[in-house]
């Protein structure tokens, strides 16, 4: 990283780091990028972003806030409430455009409708 400082300061970006890295899934030797279905995409970087907050708070002793921007709208139902079974711990942040129902949960539920905020 130090030999291409110059280079990323004038490109803008850096050239080489973990961000760089291709990271690859597979289910039965077959690569999800290529064979998954748009649910099994994003059940698979749901389920990485869900290891990472746990390895997180084993590191640290503290949960990290999760935001989930839109993850159901490729989601099924079944999907859906796994994911929610999981995330119970964790201090969570969803955005959809979809109501949705979560059980047995403590939750805020907030609609933004024209930049106004009401709490459902």
């Amino acid at each position: 990283m130090k030999k291409n400082i110059n280079s990323d300061i004038q490109k803008g970006y850096t050239q080489i780091g973990i961000h760089r890295d291709d990271f690859e899934v597979y289910i039965n030797d077959n690569p999800i990028s290529i064979y998954g279905s748009q649910g099994q995409k994003r059940t698979t970087i749901i389920s990485l972003k869900l290891a990472e907050a746990k390895v997180i708070y084993d590191e640290i002793g503290e949960r990290p806030v999760i935001l989930l921007d839109d993850f159901m709208s490729e989601l099924d139902k079944k999907r859906i409430q796994g994911l929610l079974e999981n995330i119970k711990e964790n201090q969570v942040i969803i955005t959809c455009t979809d109501s949705f129902k979560i059980n047995n949960s403590k939750y805020k539920l907030y609609k933004v409708t024209n930049a106004k905020i009401e709490c459902i």
